[in-house]
């Protein structure tokens, strides 16, 4: 049992690492390492983002497998709410800008799920269209 999943890469010669996924500058630099390893033609890098689900599974879990102390600890390590003191705490931006981003956000947001619902059903065919810039990716048997 591997509870270390970017170790799992090192069979196909994959190098990878775990990151903090609740901490916006390291994954930052995480994966403009690995983009780099990429673009350079060494082939593909795994990360592992290691984030918390605040809530259970689905609206039927309740979450009992974990107290209410152990979701406000990472409830604290929010990384937006981190993101975002940073910002303010720099003076990269105001309390005002985040707020107009924010409403900006939901707007398109909302205009998304319009044209979505809005929109008809594509064809089932074209379930295996442009998933893959390289036409014969080497990684994909038949």
């Amino acid at each position: 049992n591997v509870t270390e999943l970017y170790k799992l890469g090192e069979s196909f010669d994959m190098p990878g690492e775990a990151v903090d996924g609740m901490n916006p500058v390291a994954v930052h630099e995480a994966v403009s390492k690995a983009a780099e390893h990429i673009r350079a033609g060494n082939g593909p890098y795994l990360l592992e983002m290691r984030t918390y689900r605040y809530k259970g599974h689905s609206v039927s879990d309740p979450a009992k497998y974990r107290t209410k102390e152990e979701v406000q600890e990472y409830k604290d390590r929010d990384p937006i709410k981190m993101i975002e003191e940073a910002i303010l705490k720099d003076k990269v931006a105001t309390e005002e800008n985040l707020r107009e981003v924010q409403e900006k956000i939901k707007k398109e947001i909302a205009d998304a799920v319009k044209f979505a619902e809005e929109s008809d059903f594509p064809d089932a065919s074209a379930l295996w269209e442009e998933n893959y810039v390289q036409e014969d990716y080497p990684y994909i048997m038949d």
